[in-house]
C-alpha cells in the first residue's frame, strides 16, 4: 500500500531562490534612496553657492552704478576676494574683472567653492557697464 503525499510547503530551493529576488530588489532600492541623497546634497550645495555668488555679484553692480549708492572714492576699494556664511557654512568666492567689448564695458565672473576645498561649485557671470 503506498500512499501518495501531497507536498504542502515550499522546498528549499524555492525559499533560496525567493530570499535571492528578494535581496536584488531590497539592494536595488537602498542603492537608489542613497543616490538620490547624494543628489539632493550636491543640488543644495549648488544652490547655496549660487545664492553666494549672486550675492556678490550684486555687490559689484551696487559699487559699479553710481545712483548715490556708493561714493564714487569707495569704489575703487571693493574686495576681489572673501568668505561668506550661508547655511551654517564658509563658502569662498572670487571676483574676476575683465574689460568686455564696448567702452567702459566689464565681464564680472564670480567663483564659489566651500572654504577648505579648491573645487569650484558654482560660477556666475555679469557684464557691467561703469560710469
Amino acid at each position: 500500500m503506498s500512499r501518495h503525499r501531497s507536498s504542502r510547503g515550499f522546498t528549499l530551493i524555492e525559499v533560496v531562490v525567493a530570499i535571492f529576488i528578494l535581496s536584488l530588489v531590497l539592494g536595488g532600492a537602498i542603492s537608489m534612496v542613497d543616490q538620490y541623497a547624494d543628489q539632493r546634497g550636491r543640488i543644495s550645495s549648488k544652490l547655496f553657492a549660487s545664492q553666494v555668488a549672486w550675492n556678490t555679484l550684486l555687490e559689484q553692480y551696487r559699487y559699479a552704478q553710481g545712483e548715490g549708492w556708493v561714493a564714487r572714492s569707495e569704489r575703487g576699494n571693493r574686495p576681489r576676494k572673501g568668505v561668506e556664511q550661508q547655511h551654517g557654512q564658509n563658502w569662498r568666492w572670487q571676483t574676476q574683472v575683465e574689460p568686455a567689448m564696448g567702452k567702459d564695458m566689464y565681464r564680472y565672473e564670480v567663483r564659489v567653492g566651500l572654504e577648505n576645498d579648491q573645487r569650484t561649485i558654482s560660477a556666475l557671470s555679469l557684464y557691467i557697464i561703469e560710469d
